[in-house]
C-alpha cells in the first residue's frame, strides 16, 4: 500500500528586502556621526500660518478648456468625462512598496542603468522632462567601477484620498541622498506629480 504526501499550500514570501527602518536597532547601520536623516516635507506652511502653495479657485481648477476663448460647454464636458480621472485610495496599490520600487527605478534612470522611457507611464510630463534633463549622456552606459545605489528606507504620508507624499533615503556606497515625491491616483494607477532628488 502506497501513501502519498498531501500537497500543502504555503504563502508566497515577500521578495522585497527590508528597509532600514524595518530592521531591529541591533542590526541597523547609521552614518559615521550616528545621525538619522529626517523626512522631507513637500507641503509646508509659512511662518504666518498660510500655506506656501495657495488653493486653486474652483473656476481655475476646472479643465483648461474653460480658460480657452471659444471653448464650448460640450468641449469642457468632454474634457471632464474623458480626461484623466482621479482614483480613490481604495482602488490603488499599497503606496509604500510601490513608491520604493519607483524610487529605485528613478535612481537607476539617473545613473544611466535604465532607460527613462520606462517611467513615462508613471510620471507627469513635467516630472518626465525633469528626469530626462538629468540623465547622463548615453542611457544604459555607466562606469563599471561605480557602486549601485539602493533605496534604504521609505516613509509615506497620505494627506488626502488618492494622494501619497513620500520621502526615501537612497544609499550609494557611504553617501546618502534624500528623494521626495508626490504620488496621485490617476486613471487607476499611482502617478508621480512632483519629484525632488537631493
Amino acid at each position: 500500500m502506497t501513501t502519498t504526501a498531501r500537497v500543502r499550500r504555503l504563502p508566497v514570501p515577500a521578495w522585497d528586502p527590508p528597509y532600514d527602518d524595518e530592521i531591529g536597532p541591533s542590526v541597523r547601520r547609521t552614518d559615521a556621526a550616528g545621525g538619522v536623516q529626517g523626512t522631507l516635507a513637500l507641503a509646508f506652511v509659512l511662518p504666518s500660518g498660510i500655506p506656501a502653495v495657495p488653493d486653486v479657485p474652483p473656476a481655475v481648477a476646472a479643465p483648461a478648456l474653460r480658460l480657452v476663448p471659444g471653448a464650448s460647454a460640450e468641449d469642457v464636458a468632454d474634457e471632464v468625462e474623458f480626461g484623466p480621472q482621479p482614483t480613490p485610495r481604495s482602488a490603488l496599490p499599497e503606496p509604500r512598496g510601490w513608491a520604493g520600487r519607483f524610487v529605485q527605478a528613478v535612481i537607476e534612470v539617473l545613473a544611466g542603468d535604465r532607460p527613462a522611457t520606462q517611467l513615462v507611464r508613471w510620471t507627469t510630463m513635467e516630472v518626465y522632462d525633469q528626469l530626462t534633463g538629468r540623465v547622463p549622456g548615453q542611457p544604459g552606459v555607466r562606469a563599471a567601477a561605480s557602486v549601485r545605489a539602493l533605496v534604504r528606507s521609505v516613509h509615506v504620508s497620505e494627506p488626502a484620498d488618492g494622494v501619497a507624499e513620500v520621502s526615501a533615503l537612497v544609499r550609494r556606497g557611504v553617501r546618502c541622498t534624500a528623494v521626495a515625491l508626490r504620488l496621485e491616483g490617476m486613471d487607476g494607477r499611482w502617478q508621480c506629480t512632483a519629484l525632488e532628488v537631493g
